[in-house]
């Protein structure tokens, strides 16, 4: 069976979902929300320690496998 495109070929792209509130899911992954990565965004020169840097990584880590995108 072929794959279907999502895509209809227009200048302006795709979009999934309307607004940060709608879930998507990846994969089989269950629908979420979209997610706030505070620990990434607080990322600043004083503030970038290695334990900070895997801390920020494990919190995107974490967001993207909510969303069947990584696992």
């Amino acid at each position: 069976m072929a794959a279907k495109q999502l895509s209809d070929g227009g200048a302006d792209g795709v979009k999934l979902g309307q607004s940060a509130t709608d879930k998507v899911g990846f994969h089989g992954a269950s629908p979420v929300a979209k997610a706030t990565c505070t620990l990434s965004a607080a990322l600043t020169a004083a503030t970038t320690t290695a334990a900070n840097v895997a801390a920020a990584f494990a919190e995107l880590y974490a967001v993207l496998a909510a969303k069947g995108i990584v696992g």
